[in-house]
């Protein structure tokens, strides 16, 4: 496993966290909320010796299926970075959120991570945390899908309409 992945709960690790059926462990349960889509493989392992979890615990989380990491590793030098513009020739007409082309029978795990994903690497800190609160809180995708309109709506905020509509149409590709 590469140290600067990025884990994230799996739907079973999410009904684990809001039902308690699995884990046995206080200490991999700690560690299992722990893992918030946010930090990488060398963060938490630093954030388990800090409350003495065993060193396999994220190989154990991930045997269990209650985490994982992204199937594809985003690039650093992503498409667009906060402060670029887009071109002037790409004519974007506007996104209806509610009708946005995402495929509502993708798996779970998949769409949880792209929103995260999307609202993490796109938003400022305060703004991201929040959304990722409530990004967590989902146990369906359709769930997930009603919080498009809030985080366009934080997109459009920071980037203008026509950078949050393109970062928006990439969810599900």
């Amino acid at each position: 496993m590469r140290q600067d992945s990025v884990l994230f709960k799996t739907e079973r690790g999410q009904d684990e966290i809001a039902k308690r059926a699995v884990l046995q462990s206080r200490v991999l349960r700690n560690v299992l909320l722990l893992v918030d889509g946010k930090r990488n493989v060398q963060t938490l392992r630093e954030l388990m010796q800090a409350i003495s979890a065993p060193e396999d615990a994220l190989e154990q989380l991930l045997a269990l299926e209650l985490i994982a990491a992204p199937k594809v590793e985003e690039e650093a030098d992503s498409f667009l970075h906060d402060d670029d513009e887009l071109p002037s020739e790409l004519a974007l007409e506007p996104l209806d959120v509610q009708s946005a082309k995402v495929n509502t029978t993708a798996d779970f795990s998949s769409l949880y991570e792209q929103i995260n994903g999307l609202v993490s690497s796109h938003l400022g800190m305060i703004k991201a945390y929040g959304l990722q609160l409530r990004i967590e809180q989902c146990q369906t995708p359709d769930q997930l899908l009603a919080l498009l309109p809030e985080i366009k709506a934080a997109l459009v905020a920071k980037h203008g309409e026509p950078k949050a509509i393109n970062l928006l149409r990439q969810l599900g590709q």
